[in-house]
């Protein structure tokens, strides 16, 4: 009887210990807010323009137009450290390890041959583009986040994200005719 008290005991104590489930959205991105600066801003807004862009291929099922628009966001990757005059070699370092992690997911999604996988690379460079918009604190424009599961705080059966500068976007993995999606977060307020 004793061993049944202890395994119970047991139990208990881990799942009192275990931490809450929060939200896997809270492991996706992070604001911060300390790192902002113009410059960045206006780059990274080029950088957002871009991926507009190719999600504006992918709604259409234009595979050549996501290619292209995703080939020449890496070549404007690679250029984009150039433009950055600044003292901060950190924020430097930021700024371009974000860059690397994007323009590799890029890489993932001109690689892919099949609809599906094209969709989950896409989610991919979109989370990444999170990362780097967040660790920049880019504040120029308020950056909406979208999720095609629409469950607030629940991102993850099938939960592809994609951002924007509106707060209403067209769902770019299943396009239905003109149907408009509000967005479910808001990067700068986390």
């Amino acid at each position: 009887m004793g061993k049944l008290y202890i395994f119970i005991l047991s139990i208990l104590l881990v799942a009192c210990n275990s931490p809450e489930k929060q939200g896997v959205y809270k492991d996706l991105w992070s604001f911060t807010a300390s790192n902002n600066n113009p410059q960045l801003d206006d780059l990274c807004t080029l950088i957002i323009k871009d991926y507009e862009g190719i999600l504006q291929g992918l709604a259409k099922n234009d595979t050549a137009d996501v290619f292209a628009r995703s080939k020449a966001a890496i070549l404007r990757c690679d250029s984009l450290p150039n433009s950055f005059i600044s003292k901060d070699s950190v924020l430097l370092n930021l700024f371009k390890t974000g860059l690397v992690n994007f323009q590799d997911e890029l890489q993932g999604v001109v690689l892919e041959q099949y609809s599906e996988e094209l969709n989950l690379a896409m989610n991919m460079a979109s989370i990444q583009l999170l990362h780097l918009l967040g660790e920049v604190g880019y504040n120029k424009q308020a950056v909406y986040i979208f999720n095609t599961n629409d469950k607030k705080a629940d991102l993850e059966e099938d939960g592809l994200l994609w951002i924007s500068l509106n707060k209403k976007s067209n769902n770019p993995y299943y396009n239905i005719e003109n149907e408009l999606v509000s967005a479910n977060y808001i990067l700068q307020e986390n």
